[in-house]
């Protein structure tokens, strides 16, 4: 048997409400996504943050300068000063 629609549009609820479910659906997980997208900016913002903190913290409590040399006579020997660095001896 043939069912004809009594007009121009028909409707049926089981199919009207399993679209609405799906469409609910799709816009929780489309908010989800944004919101772990947000989420996840501040994260990385805040890292950036501490980062640029210790950067400053280790910038400005580093030690203190070395004092200035003093000139020496020609009379007076001259002492040279050899440390050890990553590359090698130094001699200052």
């Amino acid at each position: 048997m043939t069912q004809n629609a009594s007009g121009l549009f028909h409707f049926n609820l089981a199919g009207a409400a399993r679209g609405g479910i799906a469409l609910f659906i799709q816009v929780l997980i489309g908010m989800l996504l944004v919101a772990a997208a947000g989420i996840f900016a501040v994260m990385t913002a805040i890292a950036g943050l501490i980062l640029a903190g210790a950067a400053l913290v280790m910038r400005f409590s580093g030690g203190r300068p070395a004092p200035a040399k003093q000139p020496h006579s020609d009379d007076e020997p001259m002492t040279l000063n050899a440390r050890r660095t990553p590359r090698g001896w130094t001699v200052e």
